[in-house]
Parts: structure tokens; sequence; C-alpha cells
């Protein structure tokens, strides 16, 4: 992560990843995303960053696995979970190339094969980089699940206490 930049101070737009997140294509985790050099490069070059200022957090647009990022979340949240959200989202967009719906309402948020994925990817960078069972706890606690929803996930991504 320490060869990882992240511009805060970009206004609304549209960018590509390394825009805003200089040094993540060189990361091993994202690597690992996905399937080849090849595809990595191909991601990189054509999915767009749009940082806007009605979003809260990320997201993946599922049409086209444009990626979304809210400028308060990038201008205000801590390092570590701008990066980990960035990895979730990458998932995602393979995903998205795969021709999966990521947002399969047939799925409660918490159980969703997509993003299980995509937060046992996030959560197993989180336990490389040396967070605490806590610490990721928090990080997989969002407002719009419950607190149960909140231990299936963590359960979902094989985090026990």
């Amino acid at each position: 992560m320490d060869s990882i930049r992240i511009y805060r101070d970009l206004d609304p737009g549209e960018y590509s990843i390394e825009d805003v997140f200089v040094g993540l294509k060189g990361v091993e985790i994202i690597r690992k995303v996905f399937s080849s050099d090849g595809e990595l490069e191909e991601v990189f070059f054509n999915t767009k960053l749009i940082l806007d200022t009605t979003s809260h957090y990320m997201h993946v647009k599922n049409e086209d696995a444009t990626i979304v990022v809210g400028l308060d979340h990038l201008r205000n949240s801590d390092t570590t979970t701008l990066y980990l959200d960035i990895i979730h989202e990458l998932v995602h967009v393979r995903q998205q190339r795969l021709g999966l719906d990521l947002y399969d309402e047939s799925y409660s948020y918490v159980d969703r094969p997509t993003e299980i994925e995509a937060y046992k990817v996030a959560v197993g960078e989180a336990k490389r980089l040396g967070l605490l069972y806590d610490q990721i706890m928090d990080y997989l606690r969002v407002e719009w699940i419950s607190p149960e929803e909140h231990h299936r996930l963590a359960s979902h991504v094989g985090l026990v206490p």
C-alpha cells in the first residue's frame, strides 16, 4: 500500500483509475484479480472512474463497469479504507466483464455472491496488511445492513474471532 498515492483534491468528473489511485496497477492483489497482464492493462485503460458529489462511497455501474466514487468519501475516508474499497470495486469490474449481475436482487446484500467474493478479496488484503479482527469488522460495517447481517457477512468471508 506504500506504493499507492491517492489524489483526494480532484474536481467532480471522469478520470482513469490511475488518475486517482496512482500505482494501483502494480499491486500484487490487483494482479491476482485479473487473469492476465493483458486483461489488467485493458481494464485500467478502458474503465472510467467518475468522481461525483451524490455518491456516498464507491460502486460499479452494472451496465458498463464504470467505477463511481463519492467525493466526500475520497476526501475524508482513511487511506486504508479507500485502498480496500477500490480493490473491492475492481473485483466487481471483473465480475461485470464476465457478465454477472452485480446487483442481483434475489439475494440480500450480504448473501449476494458478487459481494461475498469482492469482500473476501478485500478482507484477504486487509489481513495481509496486518489489520486486526476488530479493524476488519469495522471495515465490513456499513449502515444499510443490520448487526445480524454484519455478522453473517463476516462469516461468509471467513472472518471469525
